[in-house]
């Protein structure tokens, strides 16, 4: 059986309004089997007392938008140190003859916004020039769904297979003890531990690096492609930032861990009461500094390490089961993951874990009894990667790029699992920060002159429009053609109309499309574009055309690179290999450049 969470229910009342609603939450609250402890605002001490802790808050205002008295001293403790992990609903009493209609709730809910506050239940403001029960009463009534839904632990409905528990019954399995070296001694300190984000980075590798790293801001967001059924959701943000990016850049953003997920593992890692504590970490002397894990922290939380240093989503390791099975409490849990763990349980772990893309939540999930310990994981959880973007336009303030909302793992026997950075970034508001570097990608860059051939679909599209914004500010005339690739010309095309700007005014001398959905679509893939155009291409390249290609490595990148030697050996009557030699060759004097990822 799932046993609830309790939560706070908080009010803040000048003429008694508030705590009266409050003591009605409270009363229907025991009704409704939902433990909620009933406090006043000056009965919390410190703001500590309310961090990873589920939050009603009923508040008014007082004077003009100011705190009742009896939730001042909550309110400046909050302005001196916000709620940590708070998960919270405000219901705010005001009236609309004052100046500051719900003045104080409206600060209150904004502060707690800014402190990564999660908000899980919507935020309504009653008036009582017109009668606070016509919010107050509907608010109350749609309050308890989500309140349990946030209250009730959240686990992954997964369990063992009982035909795998049957063949693991009658296995002679290996109990032999072989214990995995502990690279970390640690000692749990006194104090929490009081760096932001990105402290350490330094000792992260920043793969390609070839700039500082600089904090930017959000100074523009906008969807381009909503989702549906057949279509990504795809973004547009702005990043204003000191580093001179021009056309072709591309640049690796640091990402963080999603808090929820974070929070679940700390919970499942039972953390919670040290999740900010600094842990001080001690090499083993006996390990060889060059085996080290050099993303690992000496000093850090596990707050912090899981949250930023940490890819938490990577498939395990053997090395990681290896070390389980010294955490489990339950035999049958430890012969588990013993034999997944073998030479012999490689393809029962291959259809467990891998094939479902089991997270490590997920994981821990299927073994009850294994709780292993932080320091450990430090040295089995490969670091957090950053994400890499192209620029798509320079702009006034610093740079644009675009990016779909990934999905890892769709929805059906296992939840939905999101991309860890498009989700981070899709939450992103105006003028909240990234870190960003920028990256090496010397031959991806527009020259002028020479024949341009740009390819690209999907997301893969966008760097071409910093590189018409370029051809067409130059004074040399350059034949420029545009090769792109979506499901949908309707749908979900990218900088169409952009893209048709510049073939309208001759800057583009062809810009040519495939859309893999559409019925009525004469070209499917960029490959069958330059197959209807092979005779323009081979013409452009015999002329000296720079090829730029950007899109993914396993479909894209292979399919173009087939088709250009496909287009050389027909018309210049070359081999199978000399095509692909004299491709290479192309790479090899920047003549086919890529911009590619997996």
């Amino acid at each position: 059986m799932t046993v609830m969470r309790s939560a706070l229910l908080i009010y803040g009342s000048q003429t008694g309004q508030s705590q009266a609603i409050a003591e009605q939450i409270a009363v229907e609250a025991e009704d409704k089997g939902v433990e909620l402890e009933l406090l006043c605002g000056d009965e919390i001490v410190d703001t500590e007392r309310l961090d990873n802790q589920v939050v009603v808050f009923v508040v008014s205002s007082t004077g003009e938008g100011d705190p009742p008295e009896n939730f001042e001293s909550l309110w400046a403790s909050i302005h001196d140190r916000a709620p940590v992990n708070l998960t919270y609903t405000l219901l705010g009493l005001g009236d609309s003859n004052y100046t500051e209609f719900g003045g104080f709730p409206n600060a209150l809910r904004e502060a707690l916004l800014g402190s990564q506050g999660q908000e899980f239940y919507e935020y309504q403001l009653a008036d009582d020039q017109v009668g606070l029960e016509l919010v107050v009463e509907p608010w109350i009534e749609g309050l308890w769904e989500p309140l349990k839904h946030t209250l009730t632990p959240t686990q992954p409905s997964l369990s063992l297979d009982p035909a795998f528990l049957t063949k693991l019954a009658n296995l002679n399995i290996d109990k032999s003890v072989s214990k995995s070296k502990r690279m970390f001694d640690h000692e749990l300190a006194e104090c929490d531990f009081e760096h932001v984000f990105p402290h350490g980075v330094d000792k992260m590798l920043l793969p390609f690096k070839d700039g500082e790293l600089e904090r930017g801001e959000v100074v523009d967001k906008r969807c381009l492609v909503e989702e549906s059924e057949v279509t990504k959701e795809t973004w547009e943000i702005e990043v204003k930032c000191g580093e001179k990016y021009g056309p072709g850049d591309s640049f690796g953003v640091l990402c963080q861990n999603g808090e929820q997920e974070v929070w679940d593992l700390i919970n499942r890692l039972k953390l919670r009461e040290v999740a900010h504590r600094q842990y001080n970490l001690t090499p083993d002397p006996s390990v060889k500094p060059r085996l080290l894990p050099k993303h690992v922290l000496l000093q850090c939380s596990p707050y912090y390490a899981l949250k930023y240093t940490l890819d938490i989503r990577s498939l395990p390791k053997k090395a990681l089961l290896s070390y389980l099975v010294e955490c489990c409490e339950d035999e049958r849990d430890e012969d588990c993951l013993r034999y997944l763990a073998s030479k012999e349980g490689s393809e029962d772990l291959n259809t467990m874990v891998y094939s479902r893309s089991l997270t490590l939540i997920e994981l821990l999930s299927l073994f009850p009894s294994c709780t292993p310990s932080f320091c450990a994981l430090l040295q089995h959880l490969p670091r957090l990667t950053p994400r890499y973007y192209s620029v798509s336009r320079v702009s006034a303030h610093g740079v644009k790029f675009v990016f779909n909302r990934v999905t890892c793992r769709a929805e059906g026997e296992l939840a939905e699992v999101r991309g860890v950075c498009s989700s981070w970034m899709r939450e992103l508001q105006i003028g909240d920060h990234v870190w960003l570097y920028r990256r090496k990608n010397a031959n991806f860059k527009p020259d002028v002159g020479a024949p341009v051939v740009m390819i690209g679909a999907g997301t893969g599209v966008s760097p071409f429009l910093g590189f018409l914004d370029y051809l067409a500010k130059s004074d040399t005339k350059t034949r420029a053609v545009l090769i792109t690739g979506n499901r949908y010309k309707k749908l979900d095309s990218i900088y169409g109309e952009e893209f048709s700007g510049y073939h309208s005014d001759g800057t583009l001398e062809s810009y040519l499309t495939a859309h893999s959905r559409d019925a009525h679509s004469t070209c499917k893939y960029v490959q069958d574009v330059i197959r209807k155009h092979a005779l323009e291409i081979s013409g452009l390249i015999d002329e000296g055309a720079r090829l730029y290609v950007c899109g993914d490595a396993k479909g894209l990148s292979v399919g173009v690179f087939e088709m250009v030697c496909e287009v050389l050996a027909k018309f210049k009557g070359l081999s199978e290999s000399d095509a692909r030699d004299a491709v290479t060759a192309m790479k090899k004097e920047g003549r086919y450049n890529e911009d590619i990822w997996t």
